[in-house]
């Protein structure tokens, strides 16, 4: 059941360490306006360096983000000679007398984007009449000194005053809480969180007597409140069961509606404490996607968060492709949104697909960097498929050399047991140690070949000693036809194609359209010829030489779970 509108006030402590702070900084948040728009208030009281300058660290690069200090202004502080904004250094410089104790000073934050909200700026501030959606990052300055090298912690206050009665307040933290005081935090956690305000509509959870919380927003069209708080209990459920790991007393997860005109998308955040989701609200938004986005994230609590990565890109085909593989079959095996095998077959083959018609299929591990991954689509989802598939194959390789016993699960187990209990990360020389007890021959020949060189797995083998039923071809997507710059126009089409077979030729000039890069969704165009508007409906997709499981049932009995 949804909480009522309602105000509490409660003490939130977030123990992080076993040490006392000697630090402390204080923050008060009121709304405001600025040039007759919804803005926020920020006034912070700290410690002032007794240098005679102190530095505030707030991003202006973050998350794919530029310019973020554009969304600050009013910088005010009666003890402070001199405030000097440096964009490029990330900072914020004030220049004071060196016997100061500490330092009143307060901003303006407010959004900079403006239009109907789309997913891409909800990585920006969010300030609306109606609500707020802010990460940390870019709410909140910090004194440098109160982030070390050593990571010292440090506590905060955070006061929330003036705003509506009828605001829910839902963060990384804790629940309609107006005075929050987190103890014993550092930099990491503090700005990896998300703060949210207005007509968000808190839903509070018990999962196995913690508590979580799922805070919505927006009128829906394709599914109501309820369906989305089933999802989100059962999959907490069921991967802390899995885990074995009812450890986290609170969390929350956020959902913020996006707008756009033609097709869907979603995407979330995993934080601290929380997961922050945005996905469009129309017509065309498909659930399944939103249970699969839930899953993928909140399975990184464990890997990725739990489980560290000892060179982060290097082993993103265990933190990402592994999480890909666990996201589908925690739905399937416990048919969340009454999801079954049917659906990981389906989702495993869109995996092969993807792996298989990639420009950097064959790409080693090595190209798998920062500035790669970062910068270029291709290789920030190569890990995904080439880890999720290589997961597939150890899973049944496991369940066949232990004749049943054993299976992949026991081995992520026993990685995330050492994790715990000795900080132990995830190195490829850890990893084929771990795996090989579990192995009657050394998968170090499969491993180097498939993930260090990148060589292309050979499917059909693969399959047929697993004893899967395969189809030697598959429909992958394929528009069949180029768009001019502006899209509005055709021009080059392939007469074999389904587009052109629907219809749709050379020249014409579409005026409307629908599609998505899937070949199982029906694609449909609009095209002006004439005085008239000829509608066009197909699908973007061709027959190629790969190799995917067939949707039967022994293929269902067969898989390791």
């Amino acid at each position: 059941m949804p909480t009522t509108m309602r105000t509490c006030i409660l003490i939130l402590l977030v123990a992080l360490t076993a040490c006392t702070s000697n630090n402390e900084i204080s923050y008060q948040i009121s709304p405001s306006k600025k040039n007759g728009k919804p803005a926020l208030t920020i006034s912070m009281e700290f410690k002032a360096n007794p240098s005679g300058e102190t530095v505030l660290i707030i991003q202006d690069k973050a998350w794919g983000q530029e310019n973020l200090h554009n969304t600050l202004s009013d910088f005010t502080s009666d003890q402070v000679e001199k405030i000097i904004q440096e964009k490029d250094s990330q900072r914020i410089v004030l220049k004071h007398q060196k016997d100061l104790d500490k330092i009143k000073f307060s901003y303006t934050l407010q959004q900079d984007t403006e239009g109907n909200l789309t997913t891409r700026d909800t990585y920006r501030p969010v300030i609306q009449k109606e609500f707020f959606h802010v990460f940390s990052h870019n709410l909140f300055m910090l004194p440098r000194d109160y982030v070390p090298s050593s990571h010292e912690p440090f506590d905060v206050n955070i006061d929330w005053i003036g705003f509506p009665e009828d605001y829910n307040f839902i963060s990384s933290f804790d629940t309609n809480i107006l005075q929050q005081k987190i103890k014993d935090t550092d930099e990491s956690h503090f700005h990896s969180a998300v703060f949210t305000g207005g007509d968000y509509r808190p839903y509070l959870l018990d999962i196995d007597g913690n508590k979580a919380v799922f805070g919505v927003r927006g009128n829906w069209k394709v599914f109501k409140d309820s369906m989305i708080v089933g999802v989100l209990e059962k999959t907490l459920k069921a991967q802390r069961d899995f885990w074995q790991d009812h450890s986290q007393k609170y969390f929350a997860v956020t959902m913020t509606p996006t707008y756009s005109e033609n097709g869907y998308g979603f995407q979330g955040s995993g934080l601290t404490n929380s997961f922050a989701t945005t996905a469009t609200n129309n017509k065309y938004l498909d659930p399944k996607g939103l249970v699969y986005l839930f899953n993928h994230e909140l399975q990184h609590n464990w890997t990725g968060h739990t489980i560290k990565n000892e060179n982060e890109e290097q082993q993103y085909w265990f933190s990402e492709g592994f999480t890909e593989y666990y996201t589908l079959k925690n739905i399937a095996k416990n048919n969340i949104y009454n999801l079954d095998k049917g659906y990981f077959i389906t989702e495993l083959n869109k995996i092969i697909q993807s792996l298989y018609q990639s420009p950097v299929k064959e790409a080693p591990n090595s190209e798998i960097n920062y500035k790669n991954f970062w910068s270029n689509h291709d290789y920030s989802k190569l890990p995904y498929y080439r880890g999720a598939l290589f997961a597939f194959y150890l899973d049944n390789k496991i369940k066949e050399d232990s004749k049943g016993e054993k299976s992949l699960d026991d081995l992520m187990l026993q990685i995330k047991n050492d994790a715990v209990s000795s900080g132990q990360q995830l190195s490829h020389e850890y990893f084929l140690q771990k795996v090989n007890k579990f192995l009657i021959k050394n998968v170090r020949p499969f491993f180097d070949k498939h993930i260090i060189n990148g060589d292309l797995y050979e499917l059909a083998h693969i399959f047929e000693s697993f004893g899967y039923d395969y189809n030697p071809t598959s429909p992958v997507y394929d528009l069949g036809f180029t768009f001019s710059k502006d899209r509005k126009s055709i021009l080059d089409i392939e007469e074999n194609s389904n587009a052109y077979k629907a219809g749709l030729r050379k020249g014409d000039q579409i005026v409307k359209r629908r599609y998505a890069l899937d070949p199982t969704y029906e694609a449909e165009f609009w095209a002006q010829r004439g005085n008239k508007e000829i509608e066009f409906r197909f699908f973007p997709q061709k027959q190629v030489k790969i190799p995917t499981l067939k949707n039967n049932d022994p293929n269902k009995k067969a898989l390791p779970f």
